[in-house]
């Protein structure tokens, strides 16, 4: 008896483990949404995760932008088009490398 009570007990922790991996991973999945992942979690935690991937699915993905920058380490200008070679300190004779930036904003 007291090793059926165990192996219960095993598949009852395995159980919540995948629960909880379930919406966390649709609240990651709904982070990327218009839902927000919070929201996503507790739609998942409170109801179930298959209502969760419902109200994920059905939210609009949030609109994001990717902004590109190049910026120049030695004089800090920051330019929006790809050059070989900072335009500003190439005037004066140096050539900087241009290191790329890239952003996302939602």
């Amino acid at each position: 008896m007291i090793e059926f009570e165990n192996m219960n007990l095993e598949v009852i922790i395995g159980a919540i483990v995948i629960y909880l991996f379930l919406i966390i991973t649709i609240a990651k999945i709904g982070s990327y949404k218009k839902c927000g992942g919070y929201r996503a979690l507790a739609v998942s935690l409170f109801l179930t995760p298959i209502i969760g991937i419902i109200y994920v699915m059905i939210s609009p993905v949030k609109s994001t932008l990717k902004i590109v920058h190049y910026r120049c380490n030695n004089c800090g200008l920051e330019y929006t088009t790809k050059h070989k070679y900072c335009p500003s300190c190439y005037k004066e004779g140096v050539k900087h490398r241009l290191e790329k930036i890239s952003m996302r904003t939602y």
